[in-house]
C-alpha cells in the first residue's frame, strides 16, 4: 500500500516513518510537512491509499483538509493523529471524510499497524461487497461502497456510481431489499449511500461530490434519525481502534 504522512512536527515524523518502514504491507510513502501541499499534490493526481495526518495544531483546517482529499480521492483512506482526543472528536463527523482510523499521538505502533491492516482487509472484503444489474445486453457490476445514490425513473433504476450512471429495469424497492445498511431510504425516489453525504439539510442532501438529492417530509426523521446512529456507531468503532466497516444491526 501506499501512505502519504503530514504533520507539521518533524520529530514525529521520523518516528512514524520509523515505523511504516519495517511494515512489509507498505510498497512507499511520502512525507509532507505542510497540509496545503499534500492536498495540491493529490489534487495533482498523487494516488495514495492511506493518508495519516495530524489535526492538533492545524485544528479543524486538518479536518477540512481530509474532507478535500475524500472529494478528490474518494478511494483514499483517513487515519487522523492527534495529541487532543476530546477537543476534536465532536467535530469529526461534522465534516465528513474517507475515514479510516484515529491514533492518539505519541502513536503506538502497534496501534498503526492494526490500523493499516484494517485498511487492508477492509479491501480485500470490499472484493465480495459488488452489486451487478443488467441493462439489455449489457452487465455491469460494481462494490457498494463506490454507489453514490440509487434513483427510480419510472421503470427504471439508474444507479449513480464513481464510475457512472447505470440503468436497469425495476423497481427501487426490489433493489432496496439487498443493498446493506449503510443505504438509507430518503425519498420515495432515492436511497443514499450514507458514507457520501456531507451533510443533511431539511429538504435534501448534500454529498461529497457536490450532488444533491431530495428528501420527502414524511422520510425526514427516519433518514436524519438513522444517519445519526450510523455516524455514532462509526465513532464509536473508531475510537476503538476499529476500521471503517458497516455497523452491526444498521
Amino acid at each position: 500500500m501506499k501512505i502519504a504522512v503530514c504533520d507539521n512536527d518533524r520529530t514525529a515524523v521520523r518516528q512514524l516513518v520509523s515505523m511504516i518502514e519495517g511494515m512489509d504491507i507498505v510498497s512507499a510513502y511520502q512525507i509532507y510537512y505542510d497540509i496545503r501541499q499534500m492536498v495540491n499534490a493529490v489534487k495533482q493526481g498523487a494516488d495514495y491509499d492511506i493518508v495519516v495526518m495530524n489535526i492538533g495544531e492545524a485544528g479543524f483546517d486538518g479536518i477540512r483538509a481530509a474532507k478535500r482529499i475524500s472529494e478528490l480521492d474518494a478511494d483514499t483512506k483517513i487515519i487522523y493523529m492527534t495529541r487532543y482526543t476530546e477537543k476534536y472528536v465532536q467535530e469529526i463527523f461534522l465534516t465528513p471524510a474517507n475515514l479510516s482510523g484515529f491514533l492518539v499521538k505519541p502513536v503506538d505502533e502497534e496501534m498503526l499497524k492494526k490500523n493499516l491492516q484494517k485498511v487492508m482487509e477492509t479491501r480485500k472484503k470490499a472484493e465480495n461487497r459488488k452489486m451487478e444489474i443488467k441493462y439489455k445486453n449489457e452487465v455491469n457490476s460494481f462494490f457498494y461502497e463506490e454507489i453514490y445514490y440509487l434513483e427510480s425513473m419510472g421503470h427504471m433504476v439508474v444507479v449513480h456510481t464513481k464510475k457512472g450512471d447505470f440503468r436497469s429495469y425495476g423497481r427501487l424497492e426490489k433493489v432496496k431489499e439487498g443493498l446493506p445498511g449503510s443505504f438509507v431510504h430518503c425519498h420515495k425516489s432515492y436511497i443514499v449511500n450514507m458514507n457520501h453525504i456531507q451533510k443533511i439539510d431539511k429538504n435534501q442532501i448534500l454529498l461529497l461530490n457536490g450532488k444533491v438529492v431530495p428528501i420527502s417530509k414524511s422520510r425526514y426523521g427516519e433518514t436524519r434519525d438513522k444517519y445519526s446512529l450510523y455516524t455514532e456507531k462509526l465513532l464509536m468503532m473508531l475510537r476503538n481502534g476499529e476500521s471503517k466497516k458497516e455497523p452491526e444491526g444498521m
